[in-house]
């Protein structure tokens, strides 16, 4: 089943017919090519052998046209071993065996319900391009698409992370509020993560004052009296000591004061954009360590000295390590958004999993799988897969009904054939009908339902027709 945005496919089957592509590449189908070069005018090539792959790569195999089907691991059939060789070397994955691959024994993997307690061995990179955080999760996420781990050099987000970096380069400050040895480092431990260097008075950590006392970067000037500076570097600040701590730590250039009048300019311009400042309060936090009342504030202050966004929510202390709690397994789960713009199940877990980093709750709309929680849906039938395996009429209500969850689009094909495993060997149809179980939790429809007693060998019945919290008058029939 092709679900297409135009003439574009959105997902294609897991099996096909290799092709070659008028821009001289092997994809998996035509589907896969149509998918990947949607609005880009490539066909099918008149000759299989015309195909080879793209200049500079390392996969350069011209391929012959016979029919002699083999399966990869990746649950794709190839129309001959020459074109699985291109997929092994572009992807990474394996031969799995000869002949056509078998599509029910790819959704009869056993696929995990649950990875709270796995071990996190990522990240992993995945044979679909795609970086989960452990192979229990990818097969969490991809179950019955015969998804597999291969080098991280397929996956794009891990593509430019180092595994080394030099020594005796100068340290630097990351907006988690962590202090590194140096940028390289820096990107390298939080590879895949939003996290980039701020000046350096960011960093409240003992370690960044190692080069001596006599040297050692001011951490604090909020108790300093306000005698505005002007800098060399053309930035206006609220005294002498703000500047050396914006500045310390940054080899680029050495700020000093200078006439005032120099940055008279800048100084007009940024309080007339000051003058435009409501009393909205939404307070967000500098790279200054500053709390600013909202967004328009932080940007006089970018204006005037070059600072920028730290995170949204006001700025805090780093937490010393015995502060963070260890144990939040009896703690409810009431999901909040992080400033880094992560969900986490409850505020207690927030502060376990960002022990040491400036990370603190704030208002929901801040997080991208909760920015959605009051939206008013139109209803609109365009059925997608939730990562939760249920069925949503379109993305909106999807969001709308898991405010809080990390729940996103995947597969149709997982809601539709991908619970084969476990024994529970049924394929629901795709309509949209809901039910009310007594578990408290609405169902795609009741098939679904039994699905899921069947998954967790609960005894969940249907409570009534409709959304939970919704109910309707059961439906006479189904003719419209």
């Amino acid at each position: 089943m092709d679900l297409v945005t135009g003439a574009c496919p959105r997902i294609c089957p897991p099996s096909g017919e290799p092709v070659c592509g008028s821009d001289g590449v092997i994809y998996a189908s035509q589907c896969d090519m149509r998918k990947k070069m949607c609005g880009k005018g490539v066909t099918v090539a008149a000759e299989k052998t015309a195909c080879l792959r793209s200049n500079g790569s390392k996969c350069e195999h011209r391929c012959p046209g016979d029919q002699d089907p083999v399966c990869g691991t990746d649950g794709r059939t190839y129309l001959n071993k020459c074109m699985l060789r291109v997929e092994i070397c572009r992807v990474g994955i394996e031969l799995s065996h000869l002949g056509p691959c078998n599509n029910i024994s790819a959704h009869r993997e056993n696929c995990p319900v649950s990875c709270e307690f796995a071990p996190l061995d990522g990240p992993i990179c995945g044979s679909d391009g795609n970086v989960y955080k452990s192979t229990c999760q990818m097969k969490l996420l991809t179950c019955g698409q015969g998804v597999v781990r291969t080098n991280k050099k397929h996956c794009q987000t891990t593509r430019h992370c180092r595994e080394s970096c030099w020594r005796g380069a100068k340290p630097a400050c990351g907006s988690d509020g962590i202090l590194y040895a140096n940028t390289c480092k820096m990107r390298a431990k939080n590879c895949g993560k939003h996290v980039f260097e701020v000046p350096m008075s960011y960093c409240v950590s003992l370690e960044r004052t190692s080069g001596g006392q006599a040297n050692a970067c001011p951490l604090d000037c909020k108790n300093e009296l306000e005698a505005p500076t002007c800098g060399s570097d053309g930035s206006v600040y609220r005294n002498e000591c703000e500047m050396q701590m914006l500045n310390c730590g940054q080899a680029r250039r050495k700020v000093t004061v200078v006439d005032f009048e120099k940055c008279r300019p800048r100084l007009t311009k940024c309080t007339k954009q000051q003058q435009k400042c409501g009393n909205e309060v939404d307070p967000v936090c500098g790279s200054d360590a500053n709390t600013y009342p909202n967004q328009c504030h932080l940007n006089v202050a970018v204006c005037l000295k070059g600072i920028q966004l730290a995170h949204v929510g006001e700025c805090t202390t780093l937490r010393e390590v015995e502060q963070c709690p260890e144990d939040c397994s009896e703690v409810p789960e009431e999901p909040v958004c992080g400033s880094d713009g992560n969900v986490y199940r409850s505020l207690c877990h927030l502060r376990r999993e960002t022990c040491g980093q400036r990370v603190v709750q704030v208002p929901a709309q801040h997080c991208p799988t909760t920015a959605l929680c009051n939206q008013i849906c139109s209803g609109e039938r365009q059925f997608v897969c939730g990562s939760d395996n249920k069925l949503y009429r379109n993305e909106c209500e999807m969001k709308r009904d898991n405010c809080g969850k990390h729940v996103y689009v995947v597969p149709m094909k997982r809601c539709i054939q991908g619970f084969l495993f476990r024994g529970c060997q049924k394929i629901c149809p795709p309509y949209y009908d809901p039910v009310c179980g007594t578990d408290g939790k609405t169902y795609s429809n009741e098939c679904f339902l039994e699905i899921e007693n069947c998954r967790s060998r609960s005894l969940v019945t249907k409570k009534y027709h409709g959304l939970c919290g919704q109910p309707t008058e059961e439906p006479k029939n189904y003719l419209y």
